[in-house]
């Protein structure tokens, strides 16, 4: 009998061999964590290109950071893609070979390290700390799961990605801590508060961990932003809070050391620090 495994392998091989995006999809849907709509404009301009020059892309030449570049680049109107929708496009192939590797169909990921444009940052000044609280209040009244998300990205910084991907296992409730894919976070009481309800729903401390469940039932980034949109009508703020913004919020009222937030990197964490900063300066000077 052949393992599903291995016959799962097998099928992914198969059709990066014929350029079958729509099967790949299909069968890394659960692991890339992304609307189909968007896995689809993401990755089409690189397997369209690679189709066409005959690439095969389970074993890229030496040179597959700088043909890249072109597929990352380009767009059907002419011109060049903007700097978010190259990095886009880049961080979902990347997620692509990574869900390969942990499935065993590759070795290594070709596409890490590959050059990027810097990201391109929304002048849109933070919201308050006043309104972030008032939309905490309304989502606790009404919905116990998206407070808890909520409360995680402003008191922990996480990033959609991450949220969606969270598993009770990576949670320890004895040591308020939280394995995330890069550092293991210290858990603020307001987050463990916000997410016992979700916990006790799952079986408890005990139980909940062992199978491995997701902490959230949300179906992709664009379900939460959705709930995080009606809230936001609901508690009647204007302009509407992002979950990016929400992100960056937390790092304007919780500084701490860069684990905390999710951030292996430094550098990278004084970077999104900074553009925090620099946002609220802009909100204080209007």
């Amino acid at each position: 009998m052949v393992d599903p495994a291995d016959e799962r392998a097998t099928k992914l091989e198969q059709a990066f061999h014929t350029f079958n995006l729509e099967q790949i999809i299909g069968m890394l849907r659960e692991e890339l964590h992304r609307p189909i709509p968007q896995l689809r404009a993401n990755l089409r301009p690189i397997f369209e290109a690679a189709q066409t020059q005959e690439m095969n892309l389970l074993l890229p030449p030496a040179d597959f950071h700088d043909w890249l570049q072109t597929p990352l680049r380009q767009i059907q109107t002419g011109g060049e893609a903007r700097a978010n929708t190259i990095r886009a496009r880049y961080a979902t192939l990347k997620q692509l070979y990574d869900a390969l590797i942990d499935l065993g169909v590759m070795d290594n990921n070709p596409a890490h390290g590959c050059p990027l444009p810097p990201p391109e940052h929304s002048q849109a000044p933070l919201p308050s700390t006043a309104d972030i609280q008032r939309l905490l209040a309304e989502a606790g009244g009404t919905d116990e799961e998206l407070f808890a998300a909520l409360t995680l990205i402003y008191q922990q910084a996480f990033q959609l990605t991450e949220l969606l991907a969270l598993r009770w296992s990576a949670l320890d409730f004895s040591r308020a801590e939280l394995m995330r894919a890069r550092t293991i976070t210290a858990l603020r009481a307001e987050s463990l508060a916000a997410l016992k309800p979700l916990l006790s729903r799952a079986g408890g401390p005990l139980h909940a961990p062992q199978k491995a469940q997701r902490v959230f039932s949300f179906k992709n980034a664009d379900d939460v932003r959705l709930q995080l949109w009606k809230v936001c009508q609901a508690a009647n703020l204007t302009p509407t809070i992002g979950p990016r913004e929400l992100r960056l919020a937390s790092l304007r009222d919780f500084p701490q050391a860069p684990p905390g937030s999710g951030f292996s990197n430094p550098q990278a964490y004084e970077r999104a620090l900074r553009h925090a900063t620099t946002l609220t300066e802009l909100k204080r000077s209007k």
